[in-house]
């Protein structure tokens, strides 16, 4: 078996030699340069990587993607796409040679994207039969011609190391390009939707959100929920409470089975000191241990902040002592946070809890 690793750079020096470690095992280490004006090539050729010097105007992922893949020689036969911030996991090619079979086009392994984020990923694929889709937030598409055979792994083979400095301000446009190229596709949809409301967008998001909702393509459960919270956080930023609390409560119903809109629902009910909803809603999500391996997943809804709300909505409801044992366990998982410290304090005292 011949694999490669391929990626795109630009500027990228800080994140080369550890990159170039990380996948010392692949037969090949292919970088498509896209004009860095650093250290990026000189390191990368010191690394032993292939570099050649492409150029994409006016810019957009896939397109770039699509060169660098047309550059690895068609005697391989399965290529793993990163980008320079992620490392490829030791023994990740013992395992995608245990898994990959004669007729497998494409892997599906774990992805560590960071901030506590994990969900399963798909672009380590074969060398015949991929191009790349879309300008932004790109992903292989498989050829009209070839049959897809998924290959699966529940071992974690790459991870995400971002320079948090970085600037994603070339986003937008893109992502407004990606749904004017193809606007029946609810994954960037919901991407440009989302991204309007980084940008603090509200109103704009709401109406991009409902588009992306009343998509019949739009029907995963988990990203609809998504959606669902965004709209309950931007009403909430407009001050419309009503409407906020009907989003969060739809999206409770949406998807019912993952603890992030409980969470929600109970946080914005503490807000307006409705306790009976949030002690109910966060009670509810304390029953969610499924965590899933998906992008929608938060993981500060697997902390403390559950328990946290429970336990104060339960205080203010006068259930003293589940109150108490609640903020108990929500200090199990920050036992040094001086509120929630305050707050057992002011519980077995007591006095009134914030």
């Amino acid at each position: 078996m011949k694999i490669a690793v391929y990626a795109i750079s630009k500027n990228e020096e800080q994140f080369v030699q550890r990159f170039c470690d990380s996948a010392k095992d692949a037969d090949l280490i292919l970088i498509a340069d896209t004009g860095s004006t650093d250290k990026t090539v000189e390191k990368a050729l010191e690394c032993g990587a292939k570099v050649h010097d492409i150029c994409i105007k006016p810019w957009r992922f896939d397109k770039a993607r699509d060169t660098a893949l047309a550059l690895i020689p068609g005697d391989f036969d399965v290529c793993i796409s990163l980008d320079l911030d992620e490392v490829l996991e030791p023994g990740w090619r013992e395992e995608i040679e245990r898994v990959w079979k004669d007729n497998t086009t494409r892997l599906r392994y774990k992805f560590d994207w960071g901030c506590g984020i994990s969900f399963f990923y798909e672009k380590i694929h074969h060398r015949s039969g991929y191009h790349w889709h879309h300008p932004v937030h790109e992903y292989p598409r498989p050829d009209g011609r070839i049959q897809e055979v998924y290959a699966h792994t529940d071992m974690l083979l790459v991870s995400h190391h971002p320079d948090p400095t970085k600037s994603r301000g070339q986003y937008m446009p893109l992502l407004e390009l990606a749904v004017k190229e193809d606007p029946n596709c609810p994954r960037n949809a919901f991407y440009h939707a989302r991204e309007l409301t980084f940008y603090s967008c509200w109103q704009e998001s709401i109406e991009a959100l409902n588009k992306y909702l009343a998509m019949p393509e739009a029907t995963w459960q988990n990203e609809r929920a998504y959606a669902m919270r965004l709209l309950g956080k931007a009403y909430a930023e407009l001050n419309d409470t009503h409407q906020a609390i009907k989003w969060f409560r739809l999206a409770v119903a949406e998807a019912p089975g993952t603890r992030e809109p409980w969470v929600e629902l109970s946080m914005i009910c503490y807000r307006h000191n409705m306790w009976a909803e949030s002690y109910s809603a966060a009670k509810s999500a304390l029953q969610i241990t499924d965590k899933q391996a998906v992008y929608t997943m938060d993981p500060e809804v697997w902390g403390e902040k559950p328990w946290d709300l429970a336990s104060i909505a339960a205080w203010n409801l006068g259930l003293k002592d589940e109150a108490v044992q609640l903020c108990k366990e929500a200090l199990k998982f920050n036992p040094t946070d001086n509120r929630l410290i305050k707050n057992l304090e002011q519980m077995t005292e007591p006095t009134t809890v914030e």
